[in-house]
């Protein structure tokens, strides 16, 4: 599906201003295709370092430009977090909307896309009779979440992420290890939760991401600065578990679409990829 296509499909929704029915951040931090509508707000993540190294290194005064003319920053109130998304990703931006809920005009449902990725749009028809919309997961088949991420983010990312939820959640760690040891998860941190939803995800979450700023930041190849953020893409797809596990709410899974390929299939991923992992997974 091309982007001008996707833009269209996700336009439209929220006839009355005042009242949405549903808002979606579209995390930038470099210029793309723009996905700005009545229901995508675009938010430029990292604002407050936007000068300073990351995984891309340093931005040009042009790519700024644009993000400054075409996002919302995340650090355009007190208290935000935005001198942590070098290290945190994603969260900054979610943290500027729970805490900023009502610039959003205060929607019944809050939403979380990247600029490459985002949700096939065809729930939004059906929004209101789901409690949460997530992405269908990722099965290894062969191997648990848990290799997975040593694999690919090292066993120290996992020892954190492991010493940080036992510190928080002690009662909640077991659930959490047998989640981890599972070979089908989710991944990506793509969502659309009810506001309720939402916050109790916001508050749930941010005591485990305080304590992991707390510690030392871990060295990841390839000038890659977002060891937090490996570990807050994990901790949401264990919350999106533990909500496919309430029986009181309906929720739906769907595919997720990559903005520079077709629509991905039922596994929510590429095969070809697929494939890939479970070959290096073995």
């Amino acid at each position: 599906m091309q982007e001008t296509e996707l833009l269209k499909t996700y336009s439209n929704i929220n006839k009355n201003s005042l009242y949405p029915i549903v808002k979606i951040l579209v995390s930038y931090i470099k210029p793309s295709f723009l996905f700005k509508s009545d229901i995508l707000t675009p938010i430029h993540l990292g604002r407050a370092v936007a000068k300073s190294n990351s995984k891309d290194g340093v931005i040009s005064d042009k790519d700024l430009c644009w993000l400054y003319e075409n996002c919302i920053g995340d650090d355009d109130f007190e208290g935000n977090i935005s001198s942590a998304n070098r290290r945190v990703g994603f969260f900054t931006g979610t943290y500027w909307a729970w805490k900023n809920y009502e610039k959003l005009g205060n929607p019944q449902y809050f939403g979380s896309f990247g600029y490459r990725r985002l949700l096939d749009p065809s729930f939004l028809d059906q929004i209101t009779e789901y409690d949460a919309i997530i992405p269908r997961e990722l099965d290894f088949k062969i191997s648990s979440i848990k290799k997975q991420i040593t694999l690919f983010h090292g066993e120290e990312i996992l020892t954190r992420m492991l010493e940080c939820f036992k510190k928080v959640y002690p009662n909640e760690y077991n659930d959490f290890e047998t989640y981890l040891n599972k070979t089908k998860g989710f991944f990506w941190e793509l969502y659309v939760f009810k506001k309720e939803i939402f916050f109790d995800f916001c508050s749930w979450i941010l005591p485990i991401l305080q304590t992991c700023l707390q510690t030392t930041q871990i060295k990841l190849p390839n000038n890659d600065l977002r060891d937090i953020g490996f570990i807050m893409e994990r901790l949401t797809g264990y919350y999106c578990f533990k909500l496919t596990n309430d029986k009181n709410l309906k929720i739906l899974k769907t595919s997720m679409i990559l903005t520079e390929k077709a629509l991905i299939n039922k596994n929510a991923i590429n095969p070809s990829i697929i494939a890939n992992l479970r070959n290096k997974l073995k």
